[in-house]
């Protein structure tokens, strides 16, 4: 499992929260998306700058969810020991229940993180492939 650490920033800049995020190769998105547990949204204070709507979507098991969606309400930062790529403007969704904080797969993208071992949760930024190897959190 690839664990990376991202800075969440409201997208005024006013609230932010450095937490470590699940990779998630299978939530596909047409546009970055992140998974928030509650108490992360409202730690920032979503509502004073996003409406929220319901929606729903299919998962890959076929499963059909709801949940709820603070469009292009945040500024996502991939924190590293030598680097900050970011800001990226994302969605926020929260699940009823979520737990974890997780990345899809068109914000992995933008941040343009390559997972080079599953198992081990082995990664580099695109522009290291073949110099350097970084480790999941």
């Amino acid at each position: 499992m690839l664990r990376l650490k991202v800075r969440i920033r409201r997208v005024d800049s006013k609230f932010s929260q450095d937490l470590i995020a699940i990779a998630n190769s299978g939530f596909v998105g047409l546009k970055p998306e992140i998974v928030l547990p509650q108490n992360v949204i409202n730690g920032l204070k979503l509502n004073e700058v996003a409406e929220s709507r319901v929606s729903r979507k299919i998962t890959g098991d076929g499963r059909e969810i709801q949940f709820v969606r603070f469009e292009d309400s945040v500024k996502v930062y991939l924190i590293t020991e030598d680097r900050v790529e970011g800001p990226v403007i994302a969605d926020v969704i929260t699940i009823h229940g979520a737990r974890y904080v997780l990345l899809n797969d068109k914000l992995l993208g933008a941040f343009r993180v390559v997972l080079l071992d599953f198992a081990e949760g082995v990664w580099c930024f695109r522009d290291e492939l073949g110099k350097k190897e970084r480790r999941s959190y």
